[in-house]
């Protein structure tokens, strides 16, 4: 039996990332902004050249010249542009060349990296430590420097296979054909280079692999033993799963976290005993952690606020003087300052020391973002047109974080847009807009209460309908964990509506619906723009009663689920499935006004069909709407690089007559594959789909361009 004991370091390539400043103005890409098309060559043509570059162009494509066109009036090549597309497109200014300092006697030299057993994940980790192959572009000076570079990596090496509990590994480096530790090394390294960059191999022999043993954890004032935390079994420190140094140091830490989370501000690792049994071949681990006094919180000071009021913060403190110390309450304190977009960052520290009553001070320190924002973002479709929005903004209007939001959209629907007589309509019919605002209250009732009210007025046109009027909301939405929230209001909803082909152009027909919208959604997704984990359910009933004043009594009800799963630990393949459902029942199909009806199809639907393409028909074949729907989807998400994606999917879906979907109706299907360029905004996607079982008139394929994934 053998004592070793063990300290890694941290790991040097970890990397946090960082956030950019937020200005006055603001520019705004629309995140379901789509591009559709397929028919006219010059858009799906402009479409795919957009695509390229966006996608794959490399640094300094867009500045590639002809040949002998690079010379300037000195008569030198100018430098090629090495920034990338994002930066180039924003003006962003290249770094400065750092001069590149020759090295005297430089030796190149290769790397070969064999691992017995083929073991890929064990080579890539050999591979990660070598200094040998970090900088193999930087090669040494002379044979004697790339002995001694060589022979450094030796120890790296051996520490790295014990990290991953292999105690009894076997690993030679050679240069030039001989061990790194021969005499004659460096003469063989002086007569191999002659023929070019000099071979070095890095052999190891993995050997067993060792287990974790017993596992104890020891408060170190009492002696007495701790009952292991639930993390253990989460982080595989338990009998019999390999023992990687980095699970002991996460078990370390779940050891003090849970000191801490019942009390013990202070509590600190302070020895950790690991024996490795050769004969067995376990590691038996002992964790001692010093607990410390039981502490409470003290007083909560607040600084850095200057329009905000700071009894806003003071309102959502989640504990109270005298209260026992808990990491749990200050991580709902800093997650629920961190929901405010009011704040630039937030900084919540611990007192370094107890206060004269014996409590712990807590330290709260922000940095407000600037009240006002503006905006604007464009987007077309040849299937809806074009249209542009502008929008202003104010974070913290009366000092309490209240915001509000107004936007302008100006739209021109595409497509065919037939009146009466048959004949396309003029331009000005086919012209749309959208005025309207939003008004948000933090913690109108309680800090987990907030208002929002909406107003709009809004002229929307599509190939079945054209819509004009009021509409507007007020409701309360709770936050009753992260995960869980609900919202109920009143909606109103003054409009008028004229159905294509028939009284475009007419009077139309006036409706007023009057609901009580109830929302619930509930969210474990790790992303807005890029889950890869989780999975995410919301539901929205809506009752339009008569005796409120709506028109026609009816409800209507939606229903969408989807979910993520991460095929490997590093969530390059995620597997993801989404499921839509709608109906409306308690009226008739034809009661109901068009804009509420269902319909399928569109980048948001069933991709590679028309926008609202999908769904009954009347006698002479046009679309109508339906009072239930279905959709589906599933995508398999890879990512191929760090910032390349490629994802085939399929949807399938469909709108029906009845309140209950019927598989007797017509369903759509559609398959197709998209691109993914990750940016820290998220991924930008282009896909491109094709309907399976196309009706006549129906596209050969479709293509979308929005910010975000699809679903």
């Amino acid at each position: 039996m053998k004592v070793q004991s063990f300290n890694p370091a941290p790991n040097r390539r970890c990397r946090s990332p960082g956030a950019a400043p937020v200005g006055e103005r603001e520019a705004s890409l629309t995140a379901g902004a789509q591009l559709r098309a397929w028919a006219q060559p010059r858009v799906w043509l402009a479409g795919v050249g957009l695509c390229l570059v966006s996608f794959v162009a490399a640094p300094g494509a867009l500045n590639a010249q002809s040949a002998g066109s690079g010379a300037g009036a000195s008569g030198q090549a100018e430098k090629p542009d090495n920034r990338s597309f994002f930066d180039r497109l924003f003006g962003r200014k290249a770094e400065p060349e750092q001069p590149q300092i020759p090295v005297p006697d430089a030796v190149p030299y290769e790397v070969t990296i064999d691992v017995g057993g083929d073991d890929d994940t064990l080579e890539q980790r050999i591979r990660d430590a070598s200094n040998l192959e970090e900088l193999k572009k930087s090669p040494p000076s002379g044979a004697e420097g790339l002995v001694q570079r060589a022979s450094a990596d030796l120890p790296r090496l051996f520490s790295t296979m014990a990290a991953l509990g292999y105690y009894e590994a076997k690993i030679t480096v050679t240069v030039a054909g001989v061990d790194v530790d021969s005499t004659t090394a460096a003469a063989r390294v002086n007569s191999a280079r002659r023929a070019g960059p000099v071979p070095v191999v890095i052999n190891v022999n993995p050997g067993r692999l060792f287990t974790f043993g017993s596992l104890k954890g020891v408060n170190a004032a009492t002696g007495a033993a701790v009952d292991p935390p639930e993390a253990w079994a989460k982080l595989n420190f338990a009998r019999g799963e390999p023992a990687e140094s980095s699970v002991v140091l996460s078990a370390e830490a779940a050891l003090v976290a849970r000191f801490r989370d019942i009390g013990h501000a202070f509590a600190k690792a302070v020895k950790r005993d690991a024996i490795v049994d050769y004969a067995t071949g376990q590691m038996d681990v002992t964790l001692r952690v010093e607990p410390g006094p039981l502490v409470r919180f003290g007083d909560v000071k607040i600084s850095g606020t200057e329009r905000l009021n700071p009894g806003f913060i003071r309102r959502r403190v989640t504990f109270r003087p005298g209260d026992v110390f808990s990491t749990a309450a200050l991580d709902d304190f800093r997650r629920e300052l961190n929901s405010y977009d009011v704040f630039d960052s937030v900084r919540i520290r611990e007192g370094s020391a107890l206060n004269d009553a014996g409590e712990l001070p807590i330290d709260v320190e922000v940095k407000e973002r600037l009240p006002r924002f503006v905006g604007f973002s464009a987007k077309y479709s040849n299937t809806d047109g074009p249209s542009v929005n502008a929008y202003w903004g104010h974070r913290n209007l009366f000092g309490n974080a209240e915001r509000l939001r107004l936007d302008a959209t100006v739209a021109g629907a595409s497509g065919k847009i037939l009146g009466a007589d048959g004949k396309e309509v003029p331009w000005r019919e086919r012209l749309g807009f959208n005025f309207g605002g939003t008004f948000e209250v933090p913690g109108i009732f309680t800090v987990q209460d907030d208002l929002i009210v909406k107003a709009n007025y809004l002229r929307n046109v599509t190939e079945n309908y054209t819509q004009q009027g009021f509409l507007g909301s007020v409701g309360v939405k709770r936050e009753f964990s992260k995960e869980f929230t609900a919202q109920v209001g009143l909606s109103f909803e003054r409009a008028k509506f004229t159905r294509a082909y028939s009284d475009v152009g007419g009077g139309g027909s006036y409706y007023t619906l009057v609901g009580i919208p109830v929302e619930a959604t509930y969210d474990t997704t790790d992303s807005k723009l890029d889950p890869t984990r989780g999975f995410r359910v919301t539901g929205t009933v809506t009752p339009y009663p008569s005796f409120l004043g709506s028109t026609i009594g009816m409800t209507s009800m939606t229903g969408t689920a989807s979910a993520y799963l991460s095929l490997d630990t590093d969530s390059r393949y995620i597997l993801a499935g989404r499921v839509r459902m709608g109906s409306i029942v308690g009226a008739g199909l034809y009661d109901i006004p068009p804009p509420h009806r269902f319909f399928a199809g569109g980048g948001g639907s069933v991709r590679g069909y028309d926008y609202q393409s999908i769904g009954p028909k009347d006698a002479f074949g046009r679309v109508i709407g339906g009072r239930s729907l279905l959709e589906g989807s599933v995508e398999m998400r890879v990512k191929v690089t760090d910032t390349i994606g490629v994802v085939p999917f399929v949807d399938a879906g469909g709108a029906f007559r009845d309140s209950v979907p019927s598989f007797d109706d017509d369903i759509k299907y559609s398959a197709g594959i998209g691109l993914r360029y990750y940016t820290s905004l998220g991924p930008l996607r282009l896909d491109v789909a094709r309907g399976l079982n196309r009706d006549k008139g129906d596209p050969p394929y479709g293509i979308y361009m929005s910010l975000g994934q699809s679903f």
